[in-house]
């Protein structure tokens, strides 16, 4: 059978409204000149009848298709190498304008018969589909561009800047095609601009911003403009800046100044899919309109909740546009459509995607994985979101090849849906019809939960309503008081006191009109939630002093107003902890902790907290060392807070939780000095030397934690105590870079960089304060020694205080060798080298010069650190004995805190395991005490009633061992 005739048998399986205009396609077919087939029948048959415009294209250019039926060029997939060599092509052409006009149609018109081929035979889903939509405009243009530059240069010579450097066109693709997700007849909207000033160098000089207005007229009339062969794009430049009353194109300095002073809201969510498509490729001047203007107008450096705010408008807005224009079948605007599911991943693009750079994408279907990998949507709503999009838009493209027409709507003429019905699988139009509003009610379901989370506020509630309206009209404490005591809060002299004070502070009074807006249904919320608070004054003393740190930035407290729980968990922790209130206050990106709900039951592991770094870390687009520390910073504040919670709910155990402060320590030590080590290594090389046998070794660095860190025991505000070594020798001690350093020099700066980065205040504040006053011989020591330096000091020059220090020491980052070492050598000094005759009468001076500088017990206070039988006495009791048996019983000096080293006293005997349980259980107490003390923000202090029978107990064993 002729294809043809195999051709017209396929033509009666077609619904009966479509077998007419394929029957008057094939009569006008050159008898035999189709390749025969079944397959092929079948599917020309399908093309035709679900495509006008494909029927109208192969009538016009059926020279061209046959042949590529024949050469099975159709089952190829498009071919991206093709579009870029016609492109090319174009940039060289020697061809008049309208012959170019005339070849840039028919090229554009035959791949989209091949595009529409594969998507109806399935060999390319609707994801490849538009992908390759977006290749092919990128590349025309791209080739529209160098065409027409070829003219413009012709006649006026290359644009250049002050260095003669060509300067560039760049095209921004914005919308549907910066997100590669063009439709099959969509407009492509542009943005044109160019990087810098500067003039043309030919005869006829020219400014860049004139050749550049010539250039893009040219541009886009090469692909707009409606020939005998059709159209490339229709072009859209109106999302350039001020739209049609602004220029054509645009210097990057413009659009900054554009962007700063008069960018909407609803040009944040156009730009998230801001894409450089010519000139293609990577190029510096993409790079730097991306980092430079774009990415800081799109995305805040905060959590911007007040982008529900804006979405709700352009929502209303919109939603008034489909009723004015009856686009309720509209499946791109109306309800339920595409836009919604634009909106929803644009959305939490821009609240997040300050913080958290692995947002920034422009490609929907990646937003909403990246969504789901980084929590904020779960995986159902993103699987059924996806899906939900990929049907739409397989919709919206197979109406739109019907006719090559931009249209969105739900076809009403039969034909057109049996059209639709073939081109989406469907046996009928009610079936496909129902399937399409089952997607559309799940896309708007998901679009509710998201703009209107916080619905529940907007139920105007008689409690939320009096506070309100107080709030606005109070301005004096007596104002508040009445209301206050009428409905029974606790306080109401002290809360309306605070109010007041509240009220009038500088920062509500210089507050602008949307902060205050914002304020107003915050303070209705948040009175209300203070009802039944023991303690509302101090509460809300807490909670406002947050809110006053971060009014300034009201995205903040749009975030507490669009998510109740968030309220609820702040008001919580400020009314447990005047610590994390304090934090929260200091570092308002801690409010995205408290959007996770499990902030209270998360399982904290050093294993996890690493985990959290490295993901965070690798959504860091640099690799600059500022970036990485202030990446580290983040992830440390955030971390801290975590953990603090975790404390206060009682979900980790006092020494759970100094093992968790000290494991964040050593995560961000370690980080901070890889980071140091590599900015040196890149500039000097790395240290070595050479070994008397003539052998080149690398010389190795360690940090050796001492203190509360040494011994496991970190608390939240606790110093880093540290002392840096290395195990630099022997001769040629020097780095192996371009520009060398004595080893000496290289430590030297390595360490300063290091505590630098510790102590340095980054956005996030600082990571640590380090004392490093226990190196040896102190401030006048040297910052970094070598191993046999300490060696030597430690046996000839310390003090007995400084060997009970270094029992609380401990290697924690570093060279492996330098570490073991280390080890070593404390071994060596804690069992060899200690005066024992004098070791007594040395801890005792020292313990009591420490009682009486530090002490702050009174007759009405017992100090849980350094009074009598507190925690300093338990511990100068351990180190004391510890020091004393090491020689004799080398476990005791094997573990640096002081709960294992009582369990190693009781394991050789020295002390009673009655008397060790004892000292290990008041130990834990007075620690608990004091971190929740702190998480308060007091100081160790207690009642003098309080832990009598521990004190008693800790002087008795005190009394007993100390002599």
């Amino acid at each position: 059978m002729t294809g043809n005739a195999a051709a017209t048998t396929e033509l009666s399986r077609l619904p009966e409204l479509l077998q007419g205009p394929v029957q008057r396609f094939l009569e006008r077919i050159p008898d035999g000149s189709l390749p025969g087939g079944k397959d092929i029948s079948t599917n020309l048959v399908r093309l035709v009848a679900s495509s006008e415009f494909a029927a109208g294209v192969l009538h016009r250019q059926w020279d061209w298709f046959c042949p590529w039926l024949g050469q099975e060029k159709f089952r190829q997939p498009f071919d991206l190498q093709a579009l870029q060599l016609f492109s090319a092509d174009l940039g060289a052409s020697t061809t008049d304008i309208e012959a170019t006009k005339s070849e840039l149609r028919k090229f554009r018109n035959r791949s989209l018969v091949h595009l529409l081929w594969r998507s109806l035979t399935e060999l390319d889903d609707v994801w490849q589909t538009m992908r390759a939509l977006s290749d092919l405009a990128d590349a025309l243009v791209d080739g529209c561009v160098r065409f027409a530059s070829k003219l413009l240069d012709e006649r006026f010579g290359a644009p250049q800047d002050d260095s003669g450097a060509r300067i560039p066109l760049v095209v921004v693709a914005m919308g549907k095609l910066g997100g590669r997700e063009l439709n099959f007849s969509s407009d492509i909207d542009l943005i044109l601009l160019y990087p810098t000033n500067g003039q043309t160098s030919g005869p006829r000089v020219l400014t860049a911003h004139e050749y550049f207005i010539r250039l893009s007229r040219q541009v886009v009339k090469l692909l707009d403009e409606v020939t005998a062969d059709g159209f490339v794009y229709r072009v859209d430049t109106r999302l350039r800046p001020f739209g049609d009353s602004g220029p054509p194109v645009t210097s990057y300095a413009a659009l900054e100044g554009y962007l700063l002073q008069h960018g909407r809201s609803w040009e944040r969510y156009a730009y998230v899919k801001a894409r450089v498509i010519s000139p293609p490729g990577v190029t510096s001047s993409g790079r730097e309109l991306q980092k430079d203007l774009i990415d800081p107008f799109v995305y805040r450096r905060y959590l911007d909740y007040g982008v529900f705010e804006s979405l709700r408008e352009m929502k209303s807005m919109i939603e008034a546009e489909v009723q004015r224009r009856e686009l309720l079948d509209n499946i791109k605007l109306g309800p339920g459509g595409i836009r919604e599911i634009e909106f929803i991943a644009q959305s939490l693009q821009l609240v997040r995607g300050g913080a958290d750079v692995h947002l920034r994408c422009r490609e929907l279907r990646d937003a909403l994985a990246r969504l789901r990998s980084s929590r904020v949507m779960t995986r159902d709503a993103v699987n059924s979101l996806t899906e939900a999009y990929a049907f739409l838009r397989r919709f919206e493209n197979g109406v739109q090849s019907i006719r090559d027409q931009q249209t969105h709507d739900v076809p009403a003429d039969p034909a057109d849906r049996q059209r639709m019905q073939l081109i989406m699988g469907f046996d009928s139009w009610d079936e496909l019809q129902q399937a399409l509003q089952g997607y559309r009610d799940l896309v708007s379901a998901n679009f509710e939960s998201v703009a209107f989370r916080s619905a529940g506020l907007q139920k105007q509630e008689q409690l939320g309503d009096k506070l309100g309206t107080k709030w606005r009209t109070a301005t004096t404490a007596e104002d508040w008081i009445d209301v206050l005591a009428e409905l029974d809060y606790k306080d109401p002299q002290n809360l309306a006191n605070v109010l007041i004070e509240f009220r009038h502070s500088s920062a509500i009074q210089q507050a602008d009109a949307t902060a205050r807006r914002r304020l107003g249904l915050f303070m209705r919320s948040f009175l209300a939630a203070l009802k039944n608070r023991e303690q509302p004054a101090r509460v809300c003393e807490r909670v406002l002093n947050v809110i006053s740190q971060i009014i300034r930035r009201s995205a903040y407290v749009a975030l507490l107003n669009e998510n109740p729980p968030v309220l609820e968990r702040l008001i919580a922790l400020c009314e447990q902890s005047a610590y994390l209130s304090s934090e929260i206050a200091r570092y308002p990106l801690l409010l995205d902790e408290l959007l996770d709900p499990r902030l209270y039951t998360a399982h904290i592991s050093r294993a996890s907290m690493s985990e959290d770094l490295d993901e965070r870390l690798a959504c860091l687009e640099s690799v600059d060392s500022e970036d990485r520390i202030e990446a580290l910073a983040q992830f440390q504040r955030a971390t801290l807070f975590r953990i603090a919670v975790a404390d206060i709910s009682g979900s980790l155990p006092i020494m759970k939780v100094s093992d968790r402060l000290t494991e964040l320590a050593e995560i961000v030590l370690t980080e901070a000095l890889s980071v140091a080590w590599n900015d040196l290594v890149e500039r000097h090389g790395s240290p070595g030397f050479k070994t008397p046998s003539g052998q080149h070794e690398r010389a190795g660095f360690g940090v050796i934690a001492y203190g509360k860190l040494g011994g496991m025991e970190l608390s939240y505000r606790s110093d880093l105590d540290l002392v840096f070594l290395h195990d630099s020798r022997d001769s040629d001690q020097e780095t192996n870079g371009p520009k060398p350093l004595e080893n000496s020099m290289f430590f030297g700066r390595l360490v300063r960089r290091l505590v630098h980065f510790l102590t340095a205040q980054t956005g996030s504040g600082a990571l640590y304060e380090v004392d490093t006053r226990l190196r040896p011989s102190g401030r006048s020591g040297l910052l970094v020694i070598n191993l046999d330096g300490f060696a030597k000091y430690q046996e000839d020059n310390a003090w007995t205080w400084e060997h009970q220090a270094l029992l609380r020491s401990r290697p924690i980052a570093g060279s492996a060798h330098v570490c073991r070492e280390f080890d070593r050598l404390r071994t060596e000094t804690l069992r060899f080298r200690i005066r024992r005759e004098h070791l007594l009468e040395d801890v005792l001076q020292m313990r009591e010069k420490m009682r009486t500088q530090l002490d702050q017990s009174s007759a009405e206070r017992f100090d849980l650190k350094q009074g009598e039988g507190a925690i300093a006495d338990i511990e100068f009791l351990v180190q004391y004995l510890v020091l004393k048996h090491a020689d004799k019983v080398p476990a005791l000096v094997h573990y640096s805190d002081n709960i294992r080293q009582l369990g190693t006293l009781e394991a050789s005997g020295i002390l009673e395991a009655a008397d060790v349980a004892a000292l290990q259980e008041t130990y834990k107490a007075y620690r608990l005490r004091s971190h929740r003390l702190v998480l308060d923000g007091r100081a160790p202090l207690v009642d003098a009633d309080s832990f009598l029978a521990e004190r008693a107990f800790v002087i008795s064993v005190w009394q007993r061992e100390m002599r």
